[in-house]
């Protein structure tokens, strides 16, 4: 099945609204008095999970709480250090993924330090050698 011409428009403009959709949710909206964005509520409770880490290892030491209680509230915040990578990893998707939509997912956008890809170099570099058998380098 193929799309017809007329129809490439219109699914460029949902790839990039769907990212773009994906972004904001990632981030938060982009109003004033926002809420929190995903990985900023996630980062405050692994700050209070740890916080409650501590209270139960102090009660622990003072014989009110079990060495169970310790372990589960370590478990608890393993997990939440785990969700905050998580949406952190979410942020860096949809930010890369929106990039690319508009299309904007270039070495010159994102600064990197790499060379540009030359499609006629790397021809005159490899067009001799057989497949498999020698890198662009020569090696």
């Amino acid at each position: 099945m193929f799309l017809h011409l007329e129809f490439w428009p219109a699914l460029a403009f949902g790839v990039v609204m769907m990212s773009w959709f994906a972004f904001a949710l990632v981030f938060g909206s982009f109003v004033r008095n926002k809420p929190p964005s995903a990985p900023d509520r996630k980062r405050e409770r692994t700050s209070i999970i740890g916080i409650a880490l501590q209270g139960v290892s102090r009660e622990a030491q003072g014989g009110q709480r079990t060495t169970v209680d310790v372990l589960n509230s370590q478990q608890d915040l393993i997990l939440a250090k785990a969700r905050l990578i998580g949406a952190l990893r979410e942020r860096v998707i949809a930010s890369y993924t929106l990039l690319s939509a508009i299309g904007k997912l270039d070495v010159k956008t994102l600064s990197l330090n790499t060379p540009d890809y030359l499609p006629e170099v790397h021809y005159h570099q490899v067009r001799d050698a057989w497949h498999g058998l020698r890198t662009p380098s020569g090696q």
